[in-house]
């Protein structure tokens, strides 16, 4: 099948689909959707702390003070 025939197809589904089924494909469209902003909002989110990192005003941890905030239930507001 290809590409025109599925959207000739889903067009015909979606005209004659119950709500329930319309509303998950509206919410599987959005997801779709959203994935690619938070793509790239974490990309740009990681770009700012690795330029906080190199200035030196970023904060590390050594690998026993990651495992310690991981179990703890109490963390850190910046963690």
């Amino acid at each position: 099948m290809n590409t025109i025939e599925i959207r000739a197809r889903l067009h015909e589904e979606i005209e004659h689909c119950d709500d329930r089924l319309l509303k998950m494909i509206f919410a599987i469209i959005n997801e779709y959707k959203d994935a690619d902003n938070l793509d790239e909002n974490r990309k740009q989110l990681v770009i700012e702390e690795r330029a906080k990192y190199l200035k030196g005003e970023g904060k590390s941890y050594s690998w026993e003070e990651v495992k310690k905030i991981a179990l703890s239930k109490d963390r850190p507001n910046d963690f």
